[in-house]
């Protein structure tokens, strides 16, 4: 088994800086451009399949557009047959673009604007510590990953960081705090304690009978499926882990926990407390990791002539990725607060046609984008419903 998850944009991919450049080097040659160059692979006729889970009836939708190269507004509805559940159809968009608003939250957390400048990109950027869709931008030429560090814990934890040894930070909650629950929600819960993460070290937790020894590390977890040992497929971060041990109080615990996994899909026992633990891995040039402590001045941690190195943000400074033709600022870091993703359509030109719908059941609903030939999968009371929108394939078309 091989065990991996990555952070994605959009519905559920990440903004990557390569799919930035593009969408500054597509819009800069719009104005130019009468029709899209790829009307002939991406144009109708289109249709909309909806189907629940792999057993169900696939419903088809001819989608009829006017004029492929302007938005226009939708009034169709899809009724998903032996459910409650209803498709609608609201509006056409030729040139698919997303904006993302900073919205006060009292339940939020720290967010920072970006600017990002380089050859044919310039583009600003919102990052939120506790969103994993939002939380970094990434590509070949660098990348920035934002990460939250409680208080008071956080100042003394960020030189800890610059150890070359400490691979990340174990957030811990005592269960009397009510947060011991395996449905509970960390990021609502009351400040845990905080702890620099190095392989063998022996933490004992204050005010707990608990001892926690950190056994192994892997920056990419994977099993080997001969031996069904635990070992890392690469250096780099694409799966971190973390390997404790938990004694005290007569018992003994062992457990891995992974950094982009919220709780241990595979404890055999719950531990005594709440757990979580977050990489700051720093490997690579160019590669920064933006760290915010509530009521103290955000630090930048990176690599440099092989140390590790922490230093205040300078708002508005630029700071180059590896391929120094590009570089970011951080413009502007709030606390309590979320991010708010809006769609509208960037250009009259086909280029990255999607339809807005609305996925409702009884008295809930949801917004979805349907992307061309982009299956989106919508979890119900009902059961996972799919969605597509794609071109009608050749031979098939209705006459």
């Amino acid at each position: 088994m091989h065990v991996r998850n990555r952070l994605m944009d959009g519905k559920t991919k990440r903004l990557t800086m390569a799919g930035v450049i593009l969408i500054a080097v597509l819009a800069s040659g719009v104005a130019a451009q009468s029709a899209s160059p790829h009307h002939g692979f991406l144009g109708g006729p289109w249709e909309v399949l909806v189907k629940m889970g792999h057993e169900g009836v696939t419903m088809r939708m001819p989608l009829s557009i006017a004029d492929e190269n302007r938005p226009q507004e939708l009034d169709a509805v899809i009724p998903v047959m032996g459910t409650p559940i209803k498709v609608k159809l609201e509006r056409y968009l030729p040139n698919l673009a997303r904006e993302m608003t900073a919205v006060e939250d009292p339940n939020g957390g720290p967010i920072a604007r970006l600017s990002l400048r380089g050859e044919n990109l310039e583009q600003d950027l919102w990052l939120c510590a506790r969103d994993r869709e939002r939380q970094s931008i990434s590509a070949h030429i660098g990348s920035v990953v934002m990460r939250e560090l409680p208080a008071p814990d956080g100042t003394r934890i960020l030189q800890e960081l610059t150890d070359p040894d400490v691979v990340g930070v174990l957030l811990v909650w005592r269960a009397e705090t009510g947060s011991a629950s395996p449905t509970h929600d960390p990021a609502l819960s009351p400040s845990p304690r905080a702890y620099a993460v190095k392989p063998g070290r022996a933490i004992a937790l204050a005010g707990s009978p608990w001892k926690l020894s950190v056994l192994r590390y892997v920056p990419h977890y994977s099993i080997d499926r001969q031996t069904k040992e635990v070992t890392s497929a690469s250096e780099q971060p694409e799966n971190p882990a973390l390997e404790i041990r938990v004694e005290g109080d007569g018992q003994e615990h062992r457990q891995w926990l992974w950094s982009q996994f919220a709780a241990s899909p595979h404890a055999r026992r719950p531990l005594p407390f709440q757990a979580r633990f977050v990489d700051f891995h720093s490997a690579g040039a160019g590669r920064y990791i933006l760290t915010a402590v509530q009521d103290s001045q955000p630090h930048l941690l990176y690599l440099r002539d092989g140390k590790k190195r922490v230093e205040p943000v300078e708002l508005g400074k630029r700071y180059p990725f590896d391929d120094e033709r590009y570089s970011f600022g951080v413009e502007e870091v709030r606390f309590g607060a979320r991010i708010e993703t809006t769609w509208r359509n960037a250009s009259e030109v086909l280029l990255r046609p999607a339809v807005l719908a609305t996925i409702s059941e009884s008295q809930s609903s949801q917004q979805v984008v349907l992307e061309l030939g982009q299956p989106c999968h919508q979890k119900t009371a009902s059961g996972t419903l799919v969605v597509l929108y794609r071109r009608v394939p050749q031979g098939t078309e209705r006459k």
